[in-house]
């Protein structure tokens, strides 16, 4: 045991850049995968638990790992979801992880129905393991549209007075209060937070939240979830399928052969990216038949064509993962008749929610997503030759262009199978294959384009040197362009397919930090269900932070709540309250 323990130790003590390396190749040493250090954990806090659909859940997200974990370059991508009681999914997001975790919000959708629900988040690393290690919190979304909402009866939402199915954790205070303990409709308060002698800091900062009294259930950080349910076919943790995500979103799969089913190992997987943000990538199977590739910071939905080049005789197949993770774990059922206080807030929420949506207007900017000019900025750059079309007599066919106007790429044909070689003068371009890409796709058979009118052809581009892309060396690039983007006309490659593939959510500037503010003319209401929502303060021991808020035009308690995690994993929280008049 002690050997295994300074096996275990000299691992975690490597430099960041062999521990990545670590994490993106097999791991097989069984003592490493089954040690609790390598076990992911994360705690969330929401800005509240109640409410309405097409309103926004904001959160802060602790990792809570092993330290020496939380140091090395693991896990970078938090999965975020909502998922019903029955473990059906209703929203799902990806957000970017550091050491201390991440912050953001996720949407409602509109067509979410009145119910019980829970806040799940887990990485990829974790999907190897049993999805009890996953964090779930319990949420009630209302949705004024359901019928059921004409009788607040019988409605399936968390009891936050029941600890059955929940765990406490022992909570630490620390010191703040607000400067008055009544306020005005729309008067500016000040809260201040202190840290004093012998409190126990939060080094990864705190999170704070001012809302009505009995949105937020205190006593509730997290579901405790009995019982064992480990994924089929994953009952010894020696069997890992998802690595982690050390370079940020990762799309994962296999190739396979279409008639036996059998991996295909060392196959080279490329994927095309199309839309605004044209791009390219490359892989190669493991023996296992599985890839990897590590996609760079991209917001929305991003469309994909993935293309296998294996044995012409061979028919493959490719198999993408899940993105998200398809493990569920039996959840707890809690109905109940809503009391006239419980009823009373769900009603605001609801009523806040509509009126809100009716007054509100956007002020506040999404990240935009990068639109590169494709004309100007393809992925190989511009050091090569570039030749369109227009510019020259017209050809019948590219076979002919190619001839006579590029004679740096020769065509040749040998048993029944066409290729191009491009000559240059770096002698080890014959060494490799051309990466040949029509509209940003591989052509995996020449013959298919030779026929091609140039007519429908707006430029050819050339690199006639050594191009590397992933572990992946090219005998140089040709690149396609076609004038309409549909490929002139010529189908995908035969082991291809094509996805969308969901990356980051795009988030508000403003997430840091989200405090509505007052509208601007008082004839319009201000009904916000949530007054402030700060996910990230930093304070020291002795220290003193200032942080000013403004009250909606409900006359009502608030609470403020004040959360953290200590260095040994302590929730530590603390609640004061104010009336608004």
């Amino acid at each position: 045991m002690h050997k295994s323990i300074l096996y275990l130790l000299s691992v975690l003590m490597l430099s960041p850049g062999q521990f990545r390396i670590n994490a993106q190749s097999p791991i097989n040493d069984s003592n490493l995968l089954k040690s609790p250090v390598f076990r992911e954990n994360f705690q969330l806090f929401s800005d509240r638990n109640i409410y309405a659909a097409t309103e926004s859940i904001f959160f802060r997200a602790f990792n809570v790992s092993n330290p020496e974990l939380k140091k090395s370059d693991w896990s970078k991508i938090l999965y975020v979801e909502i998922i019903s009681q029955t473990n059906t999914p209703v929203a799902q997001a990806k957000y970017v992880l550091d050491e201390c975790g991440t912050s953001g919000y996720i949407k409602i959708p509109e067509t979410t129905a009145t119910g019980h629900y829970y806040l799940r988040a887990y990485t990829k690393w974790m999907r190897n393991f049993s999805p009890e290690g996953y964090f779930h919190y319990p949420i009630a979304i209302i949705n004024p549209n359901d019928n059921e909402l004409r009788s607040f009866r019988d409605l399936p939402l968390p009891d936050t007075g029941s600890q059955q199915a929940h765990f406490e954790i022992p909570l630490n205070e620390i010191q703040f209060s607000t400067n008055k303990k009544q306020y005005h409709k729309r008067e500016t308060g000040t809260i201040v937070l202190s840290l004093p002698e012998g409190k126990m800091p939060s080094p990864e900062g705190y999170c704070l939240t001012v809302v009505r009294q009995g949105a937020l259930a205190t006593a509730i950080h997290r579901m405790s979830i009995p019982g064992k349910s480990i994924p089929p076919g994953r009952e010894d943790p020696g069997s890992i399928i998802y690595f982690p995500e050390t370079k940020g979103i990762s799309l994962s799969g296999r190739v396979i052969s279409g008639n036996n089913k059998t991996p295909q190992a060392y196959t080279t997987v490329h994927m095309s990216l199309s839309g605004n943000n044209y791009d390219f990538y490359s892989s190669q199977t493991d023996t296992e038949g599985r890839f990897r590739i590590a996609l760079p910071h991209r917001v929305g939905i991003q469309e994909a064509v993935l293309t296998a080049d294996s044995d012409p005789d061979i028919t493959s197949r490719i198999i993408i993962d899940n993105d998200f993770s398809n493990d569920f774990v039996p959840l707890p059922e809690t109905s109940f008749v809503l009391s006239s206080r419980q009823k009373e807030i769900f009603r605001n929420v609801m009523i806040n929610m509509q009126v809100e949506e009716i007054f509100s207007k956007d002020t506040v900017s999404i990240i935009p997503v990068k639109n590169n000019d494709p004309a100007e900025d393809w992925f190989y750059g511009s050091s090569g030759r570039s030749l369109k079309t227009d510019d020259f007599v017209k050809l019948p066919t590219l076979e002919e262009f190619f001839f006579e106007l590029i004679p740096e790429v020769i065509h040749r044909k040998r048993r029944d199978q066409n290729y191009f070689i491009i000559m240059g003068d770096h002698t080890d371009l014959a060494y490799y294959k051309p990466l040949i890409l029509l509209d940003m796709v591989p052509v995996m058979d020449v013959k298919t384009i030779l026929q091609i009118s140039p007519g429908r052809i707006e430029r050819i581009d050339v690199i006639d040197a050594i191009y590397v892309r992933g572990s992946i060396r090219y005998g140089g690039v040709i690149s396609i362009i076609s004038y309409e983007g549909d490929r002139a006309g010529v189908g995908l490659p035969g082991n291809s397919v094509f996805c969308n593939f969901k990356t980051f959510e795009p988030q508000q500037e403003a997430a840091d930090s989200y405090s509505d503010t007052p509208p601007e003319s008082e004839r319009i209401p201000d009904f916000r269900n949530c007054l402030l929502w700060v996910p990230d303060i930093k304070m020291e021991t002795m220290d003193k932070v200032s942080i000013n808020f403004t009250t909606s035009d409900n006359p009502e308690t608030y609470m403020v709540v004040v959360r953290g995690i200590s260095n040994e994993g302590e929730i530590l929280e603390y609640q004061c309250n104010f009336i608004v008049q």
